[in-house]
């Protein structure tokens, strides 16, 4: 009983093709999503509590940005999985986006430690957001919702074809 419990609040961290895999074979039972769910709420939540050292028309625009790309990437990510006809979004959207954002985090952290030494190493990095920290950001947000669109899609075809 209790290895049941602990087996239906498995998580996939960074192995998308098996995801796929197993949500092509059966949809996840709504315990299944709950984790995904839960961590993309408090992920989100905490977000809106890291601190600002200086507020600029940047930081309004990267927040801008950030709220109209969940709007239309998620509208995107709805059409990609089949718009009325798709089966399984909110659970498609939160597991494979979380496994998405994961693997994607790896690959922006890595960018940016290496965008901010060349920022510093040419001597412009400041404690106030630059247009070029906004795009940077702006365009790691935008392939997020790329590839968690992909992904979805690619699903949406294997499940309509088995």
């Amino acid at each position: 009983m209790a290895t049941e419990r602990l087996s239906a609040y498995r998580m996939y961290f960074w192995r998308i093709e098996k995801l796929k895999t197993e949500m092509a074979t059966r949809p996840l039972s709504e315990r299944e999503a709950l984790p995904y769910l839960v961590v993309f709420l408090a992920l989100s939540t905490a977000v809106g509590y890291i601190p600002e050292t200086v507020f600029n028309i940047w930081d309004g625009f990267g927040a801008a940005w950030s709220v109209l790309l969940a709007v239309i990437g998620t509208i995107y990510i709805y059409h990609q999985n089949g718009g009325a006809k798709g089966q399984h979004f909110l659970q498609r959207y939160f597991a494979i986006g979380w496994v998405v954002a994961i693997r994607w985090l790896v690959i922006i952290v890595l960018a940016a430690f290496a965008f901010v030494g060349v920022l510093e190493f040419v001597g412009v990095l400041n404690d106030s957001t630059s247009w070029y920290e906004f795009l940077f950001l702006a365009v790691a947000e935008t392939v997020i919702y790329w590839r968690i669109g992909y992904h979805i899609r690619d699903l949406a075809r294997k499940t309509t074809m088995a």
